[in-house]
């Protein structure tokens, strides 16, 4: 594990198979901002060329200042560790949250970014949006990490997946509730998403971009990848049947496939 400083924040990362020569993948993880919600990425693209996973400002081993946060200064600390470890240029794969981030990278540092994928995001909040992420928020303020944790479960997981790997699911939570934030960082990132919003600014994403969503996600439903993709000059989209908010995971060898097929056509 490395670190890097970034606007005052010490951003924590690990980069897998570094001595390969080929162009780097970048996974940069939704709103719990962990690296490990990346390894079932990282561990089928790290034998094959460099992968970069951090933890966002405000999660994991890096920095947790209470303070406001930003999209924005989310795509700097990714732009940081590039710059920490000289590489000119990556491919990215985000994931909700990580997505806007990767829309925000697209746009403003495009010499940076080799191919982007933007998966199960959203463009700026609409009223679901809205309401979804208020309601979290309250929950959070009112009843506690756990609390929520317990109740966006049900919401980011395919119903199935949910039950049938549910042991699996109560020992990835217990991990997360371990290493969770001060609360009023979560608030904090929470107001990120929603104060984000792109929407002015995709038209000018020159970067091939493959965006990616689920019918039964409703965190993230198929319309905001639609509309991504719509917005998105010569976006390439794909929507899978199932697998919740989550999809990539409930099909990660599928997923994994289809986004190296991606990287590759456009090295």
């Amino acid at each position: 594990m490395a670190i890097v400083r970034s606007k005052g924040v010490d951003i924590f990362y690990d980069i897998y198979n570094k001595s390969s020569h080929k162009v780097p993948i970048f996974f940069i993880a939704g709103l719990n901002g962990m690296r490990s919600a990346c390894m079932k990425q990282a561990t089928y693209f790290d034998k094959k060329r460099p992968v970069i996973l951090h933890d966002h400002r405000g999660t994991g081993a890096s920095g947790k200042p209470i303070q406001s946060y930003s999209v924005e200064e989310m795509a700097m600390d990714v732009i940081a560790v590039m710059d920490d470890l000289q590489i000119p240029k990556a491919h990215m794969v985000g994931t909700s949250l990580g997505g806007a981030i990767t829309q925000v990278l697209c746009v403003q540092y495009p010499e940076r970014i080799q191919s982007a994928g933007i998966i199960c995001s959203f463009v700026k909040k609409d009223p679901f949006l809205t309401r979804q992420f208020e309601m979290r928020k309250k929950v959070l303020e009112a009843l506690g990490t756990e609390t929520l944790m317990h109740l966006t479960s049900t919401t980011l997981n395919d119903p199935k997946y949910f039950t049938d790997h549910y042991e699996d699911i109560l020992a990835r939570e217990k991990v997360l509730l371990a290493n969770a934030p001060p609360l009023q960082v979560e608030v904090a990132r929470i107001e990120a998403v929603l104060k984000f919003d792109q929407s002015a600014s995709l038209h000018k994403i020159t970067t091939p971009t493959f965006v990616v969503g689920a019918n039964n996600d409703v965190v993230c439903p198929p319309y905001c990848s639609i509309d991504l993709a719509n917005k998105i000059p010569n976006a390439k989209l794909k929507i899978y049947q199932d697998g919740g908010h989550f999809f990539y995971l409930v099909y990660s060898d599928q997923f994994n496939s289809e986004i190296e097929e991606f990287i590759l056509a456009n090295e």
